[in-house]
């Protein structure tokens, strides 16, 4: 009967029953399978016997490591093949040969974009712009030249200026007893009725020598059934004849005193244009009346100081 070496030089025999255990090469996986029998049934030709007695080649046959000297290289964990330095994994296994945490690549640098930083070019223009606007438009504050649109308050005027004298007041409309002439006479028992309304009707006032006007009050009547059955100022367009703008303003319906503020440089007449008016209203049964009613106008400034040439 032919015999035969296995791999580890063991006699083997056809038709002989030989137990053969399978070796785990993985040490580090579990491996519980049974021995399973192995069995000859042919008879092993010529070269297979050549191969089967042909020693096996050993790691000193690998590339990087001199036949019959030492193996050189980083030797795998788990089989201890010599590997290259640069290998991750072992080539003979494929385990890792190294544990350290693998290199992260470097976070990219931010780059902007060709529309980015013009778009932030664009936003500091805008901001250039923004600030040039606030600073002309507080160094030009007092000027008097901007159309101004305010509404009327009760407070006091201003520390540093005084009342103004006008020389003169017309009215385009007036009733014989409530003469235009008593807006400016600091008598509260007078005062000035226009027919139809008011509206419409032109209050020109003139000041000698010019004075520098800051605001106006205007004073509505302070009996009460008087002030609810005549109609009351409400909008108006004061016009100052150093300003090419008109002032708007809007007056409350009520008989507290109502400051418009002006910016004048050197003024000598001042023309109130009446726009609108509240309607008179019923007092006590009584019917309200056709006519508008006012107390007194009072100007606030100081004196215009001569122009040098």
């Amino acid at each position: 009967m032919a015999q035969y070496l296995d791999g580890a030089g063991t006699s083997l025999r056809a038709g002989d029953t030989t137990q053969v255990r399978t070796v785990n090469d993985r040490p580090d996986e579990p491996f519980d399978e049974p021995f399973e029998p192995f069995e000859l049934d042919e008879t092993p030709t010529g070269e297979t016997r050549r191969a089967a007695a042909r020693p096996p080649q050993g790691p000193a046959t690998r590339p990087g490591g001199g036949r019959g000297g030492p193996p050189s290289g980083v030797p795998c964990p788990s089989c201890g093949t010599p590997n290259p330095p640069f290998n991750r994994h072992c080539d003979s296994c494929g385990a890792r040969l190294s544990q350290a945490p693998l290199p992260v690549a470097p976070q990219p640098m931010l780059r902007t974009t060709a529309g980015a930083r013009a778009l932030m070019v664009f936003a500091g223009v805008l901001l250039f712009i923004a600030l040039s606007w606030l600073a002309v438009t507080f160094f030009r504050k007092g000027d008097g030249t901007a159309l101004s649109t305010t509404t009327t308050t009760t407070s006091r005027p201003e520390i540093g200026i005084e009342k103004l004298q006008p020389i003169r007041i017309d009215c385009t409309s007036q009733l014989t007893d409530f003469p235009c002439s008593a807006l400016i006479d600091d008598d509260p028992n007078n005062s000035w009725n226009a027919r139809e309304g008011g509206v419409g009707t032109v209050i020109t006032v003139l000041f000698a020598p010019p004075v520098q006007i800051a605001e106006v009050i205007f004073y509505n009547l302070q009996d009460t059934e008087r002030f609810l059955r005549n109609a009351r100022i409400q909008g108006l367009e004061i016009v100052i004849d150093d300003l090419p703008q008109a002032t708007i303003a809007d007056l409350k319906n009520d008989n507290d005193p109502q400051r418009v503020q002006l910016r004048s440089l050197r003024t000598s007449s001042v023309t109130i244009t009446i726009t609108s008016a509240h309607p008179g209203q019923t007092y006590e049964g009584k019917e309200p009346f056709r006519e508008l009613a006012l107390q007194e106008i009072a100007f606030y400034g100081r004196i215009s100081p001569e122009t040098t040439g």
